[in-house]
């Protein structure tokens, strides 16, 4: 079987995401990958995957979109480039897998070309809003109003991580659309807990990744004060590319002791560093109506064995409270996080409780079963497609002679 993997996004971690994928899958299966000239992922491909790069970098992220920070004639040539998809013709795939939620420019494309008509075709929906135009979120907003202007494709199986994600999608999908629930894998390739290279720093707590509204990095320094009253000597370490709002800087400035800052996109070979440093992680998410279905920073503090305290928004309760990683605390609500904070920074015993739970978390989620979820996916529809298609002439003429 040949699986080809589709990068619709070059920043963020989506393309780890197909990294860690495509690298499991190609354990047993042969795989192709087509991506951006450049990613957040590009030297984490194993020998094993054959990587082309038919595509323009996009220069579009996230923290970008919020910021305003796009060069918009390279994003514009990016997204054009993705006209090159005509190339899966040439091909000789099983399977084409779009592993990154299938953007605007990649549906296009795609529908442009009739790939999806071509080859069984496979979509990973990594976050699936109930309303899909509610204004709160505007990148949001405007990825699915570019969505809806494009024509639905024939996609065989969607893919998504959690079955609040199922039926959000379910609702504004064709009936019968085949919708299959794999959840996301811990990531390992920043590495492991056998890979750090410094020792947790005392009352050291990290917040990790793009710094946007969603991520309620507001709510994270408003809770540090409330932390320090009991911890005085705490450090909140922020590490991320992105926006600190104006009136949490001022927090930062009156508490200069307490918060060591780096804002700007963390080089994957220093990811471990700061997992190391770090006693706690927090993910004070703001809610998002059980649609987030994944967080790679959770996934991450699984690998590395560090607990967590999130909200209740998305898949948290689930792989948090459930799972005994950590605290689950309301979104939105510094003080609520500050305690559970404080609680598993004063508490060694429960704090090693659940860097355990989190190790054994990242047993049940290590990639070479979620590939093995997807290979049993992808065999499934090569089998409906062979029985549904109609006969060759040979059987066709063997099955007349009898």
């Amino acid at each position: 079987m040949h699986v080809l993997y589709i990068i619709g996004q070059g920043e963020g971690g989506l393309p780890h995401y197909t990294a860690e994928l495509a690298n499991s899958v190609a354990a047993h299966h042969e795989v192709t990958v087509l991506k951006p000239t450049t990613t957040t992922a590009d030297e984490m491909f194993d020998d094993r995957v054959r990587v082309e790069e038919p595509f323009e970098s996009i220069d579009i992220s996230m923290s970008k979109l919020y910021n305003g920070d796009t060069d918009l004639l390279q994003a514009l040539a990016g997204l054009y480039s993705y006209t090159n998809l005509k190339q899966i013709e040439e091909i000789d795939a099983d399977i084409v897998h779009e592993a990154t939620a299938l953007f605007p420019h990649t549906k296009l494309f795609t529908w442009y070309h009739g790939i999806d008509q071509s080859q069984p075709f496979v979509v990973t929906r990594h976050e699936v809003p109930k309303n899909r135009f509610s204004l709160s979120r505007p990148p949001v907003f405007l990825e699915y109003l570019l969505l809806s202007l494009i024509p639905e494709l024939d996609v065989d199986l969607y893919i998504v991580h959690t079955e609040n994600q199922r039926d959000a999608l379910d609702s504004h999908k064709e009936e019968g659309t085949k919708i299959n629930v794999i959840p996301h894998g811990a990531y390992s390739v920043f590495g492991d807990h056998t890979d750090l290279d410094v020792k947790p720093e005392q009352n050291t707590i990290l917040f990790f990744g793009n710094l946007v509204p969603p991520k309620g990095i507001d709510t994270f320094i408003e809770a540090i004060p409330h932390v320090a009253r009991s911890i005085p000597d705490v450090t909140a370490v922020i590490a991320g590319d992105g926006s600190i709002p104006t009136e949490s800087r001022r927090v930062i400035e009156a508490h200069p002791d307490n918060f060591e800052v780096h804002n700007h996109f963390i080089p994957n070979g220093e990811v471990k560093h700061f997992f190391g440093r770090a006693q706690v992680l927090a993910l004070p998410y703001r809610s998002q109506a059980g649609t987030k279905g994944h967080s790679g920073v959770l996934s991450s503090a699984f690998s590395f064995g560090k607990p967590v305290v999130a909200s209740s928004a998305g898949v948290f309760p689930q792989y948090v409270e459930a799972a005994g990683t950590g605290y689950v605390v309301p979104p939105d609500d510094p003080e609520a996080l500050s305690r559970a904070l404080t609680q598993i920074l004063r508490n060694d015993d429960e704090r090693n409780t659940m860097a355990t739970r989190c190790l054994e978390m990242a047993d049940q989620l290590s990639w070479d079963r979620i590939a093995e979820k997807h290979i049993d996916q992808y065999e499934s529809l090569l089998e409906t497609n062979r029985d549904s298609s109609p006969p060759t002439e040979a059987q066709y003429l063997e099955a007349h002679d009898e």
